[in-house]
């Protein structure tokens, strides 16, 4: 019996320093969750934005007082950048074989506040119509073979020309055959424009002047016709 009591005072002295050591290991699981702390420090950039600038193109022919704008008299967000309403080139100017060039002037500048790495032209349409009150209009066309000619000269802000753009790229224009039709037939759409050189840097307006005649060799089909025709100004990135 004495034997059997010191038994059960041994395990019951294990027990008690079980217990203990785990009450001392949950003491000790609190005591380090509670003794790590996250250090942290901000500060904060605010209203910060990115804004995208603007690229307009201004058309001034010699036929108007005030520039037409590409984007047609609207914010360019709610339309277009494009616009196909500004003044025509030329009045009514009348030609004969041989004669005197009908002339035009244009400035197309760049308002916006991006520059424009590329500028170009295109024809979209040249088409033939009879001269207002001729008596008896031929039947020919001045927009093809044998037609008009043409050439664009890059001038200074006082019209003396700088150099040719069109058809020659340096120089003094010349008038070679068939640069109409040639403009018109292979430089007319936006996918296939021709490009005038450098671009438009913002603030920057570059002067142009256009020039036509008919040929000496012209068909007396030509008598009584006029050409009637668009040309759409690019500047692009």
């Amino acid at each position: 019996m004495r034997r059997h009591r010191q038994t059960h005072s041994h395990t019951w002295v294990v027990k008690r320093v079980l217990l203990s050591a785990l009450v001392v290991g949950g003491l000790s699981c609190f005591t380090l969750a509670s003794t790590f702390a996250l250090l942290t420090a901000e500060s904060t950039n605010a209203n910060g934005s990115v804004s995208s600038g603007t690229l307009y193109l201004g058309n001034l022919p010699s036929t108007s007082s005030s520039t037409c704008f590409s984007y047609n008299g609207t914010s360019p967000s709610t339309s277009p950048n494009s616009n196909a309403a500004c003044n025509p080139l030329t009045g009514s100017a009348v030609m004969y074989p041989g004669g005197s060039a009908a002339t035009a002037k244009v400035a197309i500048s760049n308002p916006g506040t991006v520059s424009g790495n590329t500028l170009a032209l295109y024809m979209p349409s040249c088409a033939a119509a009879n001269t207002s009150g001729a008596p008896s209009p031929g039947t020919g066309n001045p927009c093809t073979t044998g037609g008009l000619e043409l050439t664009i000269a890059e001038t200074d802000a006082s019209w003396t020309p700088q150099r040719c753009v069109y058809p020659q790229t340096s120089g003094t224009c010349s008038f070679l055959a068939n640069t109409l039709n040639a403009l018109a037939t292979t430089k007319n759409s936006s996918t296939s424009m021709y490009g005038l050189g450098e671009g438009l840097a913002a603030g920057q307006t570059r002067y142009f002047l256009i020039s036509m005649e008919l040929p000496s060799t012209a068909a007396n089909t030509l008598q009584g016709r006029a050409a009637q025709f668009n040309l759409t100004w690019n500047l692009s990135q």
